[in-house]
């Protein structure tokens, strides 16, 4: 009979441990295409027939890994571990060398896996091909830095051998996405007039159509005053829970007064802005960002009967924070919804 019950109760016990923890889960989308790396430590408890053949029962030891998400819910693994094995007197196995290829299957996307592959166990001259399948839990520290608990079974097709190996590491994925760099628009210097300007708007008078223009007007090539839609901001009373987008009823009073502006005012149209807070990963707070704008547009849309083509929702991630310290309070201020409401009547626009 095989003795595996210290192996499972190990693996047990760590996994009830990393469930326990509430760190926050980065959406699975934005590990695609990112290569980690990472170091583990091992317990092997042996097949009970190992001791006729092989002169050990249990082994302990260490290794690394390196792992490619393939897509949001696979991974590829390469695994090398290094046992010492507690070995039976006379006996002259030094250590064991396991190399493995697993594949890792997330079925929600998120911390539970599975996991499967082909390992080879190197017992000094002897090789020996094994088939194994497990199940394993990831908990994440920070977006790219997570510790992991896994057990699994160990099937050795020569000797017909079921070892038991339980596994506990810690994982770091290095973003290897291209990112795009924003090109800074280069300032445009500005030329001094030569000729004369009687209203003193910045076009000469051999150019300008408009005399007289208002001193506060800002003006067009031409010299006339320049009109534009008066833009009215308002700001909602709306924050999020951290790394969360669904609005809370008590903010639903606020989403009413939009409402109503927008049943008084038919032709306006308005935009939806979300932001998150400077914690995290900027692609994912991107992401994160428009799930609340559109979490706005989908209530006046559904609860209070605004047409979808009235509203456009745009996220905006961590840019244009209120408040940049490092604090709680400033990332609560910073998680917030911005609604800019175009009314059409011209306005003169100010130098």
């Amino acid at each position: 009979m095989m003795k595996h019950k210290t192996s499972l109760l190990v693996s047990t016990l760590l996994l009830t441990q990393f469930s326990a923890a509430n760190a926050a889960q980065p959406d699975a989308e934005t590990l695609v295409g990112n290569v980690y790396g990472g170091l583990h430590g091992a317990y092997l408890e042996a097949d009970s027939d190992r001791l006729n053949t092989s002169s050990f029962n249990r082994a302990g030891g260490y290794g690394a890994e390196l792992g490619y998400r393939l897509s949001a819910p696979v991974e590829l693994r390469l695994s090398y571990s290094r046992f010492e094995a507690e070995l039976k007197r006379g006996s002259n196995i030094q250590g064991i060398n396991k190399y493995g290829l697993d594949a890792l299957f997330f079925p929600t996307e998120k911390n539970l896996y599975l996991l499967g592959g082909l390992n080879a166990l190197d017992f000094n001259t002897d090789t020996e091909a094994a088939l194994n399948v497990g199940l394993g839990y990831r908990q994440y520290f920070t977006d790219q830095f997570a510790g992991y608990v896994e057990g699994k079974g160990s099937y050795q097709f020569d000797g017909n051998y079921a070892d038991a190996i339980a596994q506990v590491g810690i994982v770091y994925f290095f973003d290897t996405n291209e990112k795009v760099v924003p090109v800074k628009p280069q300032p445009v210097a500005y030329v001094a007039p030569v000729a004369i300007d009687t209203d003193k708007d910045g076009v000469v008078d051999g150019k300008d159509q408009c005399a007289s223009t208002p001193m506060n007007d800002k003006v067009d090539e031409v010299g006339c005053t320049i009109f534009e839609k008066e833009r009215l901001s308002y700001r909602l009373l709306v924050n999020f829970d951290n790394n969360k987008a669904v609005v809370k009823s008590e903010y639903y009073s606020e989403l009413a007064k939009v409402s109503a502006f927008l049943k008084q005012y038919p032709h306006v149209n308005i935009t939806v802005d979300g932001y998150t807070s400077a914690v995290g990963k900027a692609s994912y707070n991107q992401k994160l960002s428009q799930k609340r704008a559109d979490a706005i547009t989908g209530l006046l849309t559904s609860e209070y009967g605004i047409d979808a083509s009235r509203l456009t929702a745009i996220g905006h991630g961590e840019t244009n924070l209120l408040d940049s310290s490092n604090t709680a309070e400033a990332s609560k201020m910073n998680r917030r919804i911005e609604i800019n409401i175009e009314e059409t009547r011209k306005v003169a626009v100010e130098r």
